[in-house]
């Protein structure tokens, strides 16, 4: 641990991604992140400097021993590892090769939590795509891998994530009592490839639409003892309920899946803290409460300092800090708290 002597709970970043060397050479070219050189406005200098940037961050995805120190220069004890869907996804990808692709980066995040036992929790990948097969590798990342659970992207190629043909996966999660991780692999829409607007505002989309499919579509009502944490606090849809929940009062059609109101859903979901301004982070807590918000860093990228932008955020008071920087994480996955 980084220091045994401390009374704090051990904070444990819930939004840590890895990638696979040997996976991401042959997904790279399929996913997002490899489109950036040749997005709208990108000039020569801008695709050296994106290159650049990219060679470190992929870097420090794979590197266990870099991560290790860095997490001591963070103030993170644990983190919980997770697949880049937006640099290694596997939609693209047939049955036989994706199956193969995840299971490849599954046995390594197991290899590494093998490995660091005491710093590293593992969530696997899966082709969820192909529903069976998804199926199949969750059990496997749970039974077989002693992983906590899976990261999944906010759709499953066409797909919502409430689609009646991916109802047997949310049913083998909530009978695993499987962590679920959303994080999306990326909006490729064309009106989100100027100015990078897939990660500043198209990720926030994408959580937001998932979300909103867990509703509306009754995998919520359904399978109510699912553990699902989406990332980045959410996106937009914690921050404009208000009107959500005036639908569902007005609209007849909302409320065909759904017995409550949308608040209510959605305060049965977790959020990682990686909001950016603690103001953001206030906001979620005021309505999800401080049990359902979990530290994220968004590892590599993102906050360089998670324990401190919510311990830093002096409107939470000790007890709603110390419960999202660890005890939140270490109840959800079953961990000791120190």
């Amino acid at each position: 641990m980084t220091s045994s002597s401390r009374a704090r709970p051990r904070a444990i970043d819930f939004h840590a991604h890895i990638i696979v060397p040997e996976v991401y050479a042959l997904a790279a070219q399929h996913n997002i992140f490899s489109e950036l050189p040749t997005d709208p406005g990108v000039t020569d200098d801008m695709r050296k400097s994106i290159k650049a940037r990219a060679a470190t961050v992929l870097a420090r995805m794979s590197d266990l021993s870099d991560r290790i120190i860095n997490m001591d220069a963070m103030g993170v004890d644990v983190q919980v590892l997770s697949a880049s869907l937006v640099h290694q996804g596997l939609e693209w990808a047939d049955a036989q090769t994706s199956l193969r692709l995840a299971r490849n980066t599954n046995d390594w995040i197991a290899k590494a939590v093998a490995a660091h036992p005491a710093r590293l929790v593992g969530l696997g990948t899966l082709p969820l795509h192909l529903p069976a097969l998804a199926v199949a590798e969750l059990e496997r990342c749970v039974r077989e891998l002693r992983l906590n659970g899976a990261a999944i992207s906010t759709t499953a190629a066409a797909m919502e994530l409430g689609d009646p043909q991916l109802r047997p996966f949310w049913g083998k999660a909530e009978e695993l009592g499987a962590v679920i991780y959303i994080h999306p692999g990326g909006n490729r829409d064309r009106r989100f490839k100027r100015f990078h607007l897939w990660n500043s505002v198209g990720q926030a989309f994408e959580e937001a639409m998932a979300i909103s499919s867990l509703m509306y579509d009754g995998v919520l009502e359904t399978f109510p003892r699912l553990k699902i944490c989406v990332s980045h606090g959410g996106g937009y849809m914690p921050y404009y309920m208000g009107r959500i929940d005036r639908n569902y009062a007005e609209k007849a059609n909302t409320r065909v899946n759904m017995r409550k109101p949308p608040i209510e859903y959605l305060r049965m979901l977790y959020f990682d803290s990686c909001v950016y301004e603690r103001a953001v982070l206030q906001h979620l807590v005021d309505k999800v409460g401080a049990e359902r918000v979990l530290l994220g860093s968004d590892y590599p990228v993102g906050e360089a300092k998670p324990v401190e932008f919510v311990t830093g955020t002096d409107t939470l008071s000790s007890a709603q800090q110390e419960a999202i920087v660890g005890t939140n994480a270490a109840a959800l996955l079953g961990l000791a708290n120190s």
